[in-house]
């Protein structure tokens, strides 16, 4: 196993698109985290930080879903899958190293970045905002911390279920793009309200990048955080799970 992580890993850091990516997706939030805590006035408490670094993760989180699209889906694309499985015929640990190491580095990429925003923005705005406490008592900002970094984890499973899934780059990657932006908005805001159905929350996209804002609605509108999260990793995992039923019995 150590050696088929190892292969992974070399994979995913010697393709130059997959350092341009992770490059952007890591400076992105970082940058636009100092200009707007920097030089505007709307980052004045710990709640605002947080709902401003939650957003800029999005991009990131999509930027680190497409690297997994790519890793997985440019396999077969370029026909290295073969050699792959004729050196490690048991497929099931060659596909759960590239899951491995692609939820390894999007999660450690992310909290460094999430971390570098919260202390170089809170220093910026008015002063250092406790992230994980306040006099002792748990801060509503570490589940909003925690849900932006588990929706990137959870973007980079449902990328690297439909390499598996659909094989094709371009059209894995468009799709992992359009599921959250732009398809489930439109059955959420055409079909749902032509229909008079509240029922956007079963949007397991429209869930997930909801769990990182302190401020997620209320009522009937979105589920409890911890029941968004949930139900989130069930629909991505279950992504990954047909992926690799896929890649387990068809032909490479």
């Amino acid at each position: 196993m150590i050696n088929a992580l190892r292969s992974e890993w070399i994979k995913l850091s010697t393709l130059t698109v997959n350092k341009v990516l992770v490059a952007v997706a890591v400076a992105f939030p970082i940058v636009i985290t100092v200009l707007v805590a920097g030089l505007s006035d709307e980052t004045s408490d710990f709640v605002d930080l947080n709902d401003l670094i939650a957003g800029v993760t999005l991009l990131s989180a999509l930027l680190f879903g497409v690297v997994a699209t790519i890793g997985m889906s440019g396999e077969f694309n370029y026909n290295t899958i073969r050699p792959t499985f004729a050196a490690q015929p048991v497929r099931l640990r060659s596909l759960t190293a590239k899951l491995t190491v692609n939820a390894v580095v999007t999660v450690v990429l992310v909290a460094a970045l999430i971390a570098v925003c919260w202390i170089v923005g809170s220093n910026l705005a008015d002063g250092f905002f406790p992230a994980w406490s306040i006099g002792g008592e748990p801060s509503p900002v570490r589940a909003g911390l925690l849900g932006s970094g588990l929706f990137a984890l959870g973007v980079a499973i449902a990328g690297f279920g439909l390499g598996n899934l659909v094989r094709n780059t371009p059209a894995a990657v468009t799709l992992l793009l359009l599921w959250p932006l732009v398809i489930e908005n439109i059955i959420g805001r055409l079909v749902f309200t032509a229909l008079d159905l509240e029922w956007e929350k079963y949007l397991p996209f429209t869930e997930g990048m909801t769990l990182g804002f302190i401020d997620r609605g209320s009522g009937d509108e979105v589920m409890a955080r911890f029941n968004a999260g949930v139900y989130f990793f069930a629909w991505v995992i279950g992504v990954a799970v047909l992926g690799l039923i896929r890649t387990e019995r068809a032909d490479a």
